[in-house]
């Protein structure tokens, strides 16, 4: 799970926190993102993106697709996009999620 959940006695419902930076869930993360300008993205923390809109207009096969997709996960970093700390991914170019419609 990537939210902790707390119940508060004599409440309704629960809160969670994503504790991303504190305790990260990366190396099981299972997670990817195509967004709606078409590009493709492996970790939400990373810069790396892949255009797959693109590839489509240019022609590519599902097969190149898949191809292209699976090689894109394979250079996926064990944690935070391959940064060292937050202090990293903040002095990145990385588009934040409410850029990318997240």
């Amino acid at each position: 799970d990537t939210a902790k959940q707390w119940r508060v006695p004599g409440h309704k419902g629960t809160v969670g926190f994503i504790t991303s930076m504190s305790d990260h869930f990366c190396g099981g993360c299972n997670r990817l993102r195509l967004m709606a300008d078409g590009n493709f993205k492996v970790c939400l923390f990373g810069e790396a993106e892949v255009n797959l809109k693109q590839m489509i207009a240019e022609g590519a096969s599902d097969l190149m697709l898949e191809g292209i997709i699976r090689e894109a996960v394979s250079k996926k970093h064990y944690s935070h996009g391959g940064h060292a700390d937050m202090y990293a991914i903040s002095q990145g170019n990385n588009r934040s999620m409410i850029r990318i419609g997240g």
